[in-house]
């Protein structure tokens, strides 16, 4: 992660400014306004729900190569979060599936350079179509499971299975729910909020 020296907004030098209750990054340039708050980046993971069983994608890169996991990934920067979690089921595991709710996030603050803050949003997803395939590089395999073979797997991500473990204890539509329909949504927003029905 590497500090800015120019604002990517006016090309001016950035120094520093007292803002929020401490310095931060900023341009100086009237009218500018720009602040650097760090890097970040959001990532998603998707509950795939079949019956009682839950889709596994086995990783195929580092790192936890071998290890099994729900189906996830980072959500581009012009993509909306439930669009991206949709999307990466189906690039890993060849599964059509759509949203239903979402189960909780993790967020991790950037702890060294190398490792920016990151947030990642856990989603349940109801399966629609599609049989499970591995795609040869990112994954090596991919499967439905049921809580008891997944006992019997080596290498089943904790993250993963505190996800899994949230989505068969609460029906669908338990968590955080899309609230588009209650709210005059601008572009590219995404809303969910607590079930209002």
């Amino acid at each position: 992660m590497s500090i800015p020296i120019f604002c990517p907004k006016c090309g001016a030098l950035l120094s520093t400014k007292f803002e929020g209750g401490r310095d931060r990054v900023a341009c100086h340039t009237d009218g500018c306004g720009y602040f650097y708050f760090g890097e970040a980046s959001i990532g998603c993971g998707g509950v795939v729900m079949s019956g009682e069983k839950i889709l596994l994608i086995q990783r195929g890169i580092m790192p936890g190569r071998g290890t099994w996991q729900i189906p996830g990934g980072y959500v581009e920067s012009d993509e909306v979060i439930h669009t991206a979690v949709e999307r990466e089921v189906l690039e890993e595991a060849g599964i059509v599936a759509r949203v239903t709710d979402s189960l909780g996030w993790r967020h991790m603050a950037t702890v060294s350079p190398e490792r920016p803050s990151n947030i990642y949003v856990v989603f349940r997803l109801d399966h629609v179509s599609g049989d499970p395939t591995h795609d040869g590089d990112e994954t090596m395999n991919a499967g439905f499971f049921s809580l008891e073979e997944m006992g019997e797997m080596e290498g089943v991500q904790a993250l993963s299975l505190w996800a899994i473990h949230l989505a068969l204890a609460h029906p669908p539509h338990a968590g955080l729910v899309s609230n588009h329909e209650h709210f005059e949504m601008r572009e590219g927003w995404s809303l969910f909020g607590l079930n209002r029905d």
